[in-house]
């Protein structure tokens, strides 16, 4: 269905497009022509209308003081020091379980494995440096289980839904207070999962030549990070729950992507391990990124 007379969840919207986008791809001579076209405007004005709706979420969310259940409380040391040692003990666990399948793993993620595994005495230091103790900001409740799936496309417009939290998590972690950079990374993270979905699903027509449908969607992911995360800096006038500086927002951001990256890791070595080179990936990036900025 085109884009113009879309209903219903975002990631169904979003993976009926990357189809016709892959398919339209395997025709071009080559990726100069990747992006641009009528259709994809249509779609990354849906993702940018979803990031000022989560920031008018995130702002009504921290307007009742008056209400202790959703009264903003301001980040505390404490809650720096919680977040991190929950990230490293959850991320020990998953290091060992990519440890113990290091040997049976395809090639391809053998070697996300192997530089995943480096990476494992510098992470908690590379967290206190995105997040220091004295950190300033809001919690406030969350969403909590937020993806491209807990979005509805309506007469043009983006409303929000699912807001009971992850089934999973105990209900009084559901309630917890927390950085509202919480599920603006969730959102990333769901967008990083639809174009390795697409991509599994063209290989299964046809090969991946010289690899030129994997690079189109790395181009489209940023596209759409690009589209969601302007509009929402846009509309999220809130310092204290966004910061105004670039490159506090930026740590704060990256944090939260390697808490959710990381969990992701925790998920699919447990269910999925096929799909263990998207968090892997996810957060070789991220890391990636953070070792330029500091050289």
């Amino acid at each position: 269905m085109p884009l113009s007379k879309t209903r219903g969840d975002v990631w169904s919207v979003t993976s009926a497009y990357l189809d016709r986008f892959l398919d339209e791809q395997r025709l071009l001579a080559n990726s100069d022509h990747a992006g641009g076209s009528e259709e994809e405007t249509r779609y990354l004005r849906y993702l940018a209308q979803a990031g000022r709706r989560v920031a008018e979420m995130q702002m009504a969310l921290a307007s009742h003081d008056d209400l202790a259940d959703f009264r903003p409380e301001p980040f505390t040391p404490e809650d720096v020091r919680l977040w991190i040692d929950t990230i490293v003990s959850r991320a020990e666990h998953s290091f060992e379980g990519l440890q113990q399948r290091l040997a049976t793993a395809r090639e391809s993620d053998r070697t996300l494995i192997e530089q995943m595994l480096v990476q494992r005495g510098s992470l908690c230091d590379r967290l206190h440096a995105l997040l220091p103790d004295t950190v300033d900001g809001l919690k406030i409740r969350q969403h909590g289980d937020f993806r491209l799936g807990q979005l509805l496309i309506v007469k043009d417009d983006i409303f929000v839904i699912g807001f009971e939290g992850e089934p999973s998590r105990p209900l009084i972690e559901r309630r917890r207070k927390a950085a509202a950079a919480i599920d603006v990374a969730a959102l990333l993270r769901s967008i990083d999962y639809s174009a390795t979905a697409a991509l599994e699903r063209a290989l299964k027509v046809a090969p991946d030549e010289n690899g030129k449908l994997a690079m189109v969607l790395d181009a489209w992911r940023n596209r759409a990070t690009s589209a969601f995360l302007g509009a929402y800096r846009e509309t999220m006038t809130d310092a204290r729950l966004w910061p105004a500086r670039a490159a506090a927002a930026e740590a704060m951001l990256n944090f939260f992507l390697l808490e959710k990256a990381l969990d992701e890791i925790e998920y699919e070595l447990a269910y999925r391990p096929d799909w263990l080179r998207v968090p892997l990936g996810g957060t070789l990036r991220i890391l990636s990124q953070l070792s330029k900025e500091v050289v």
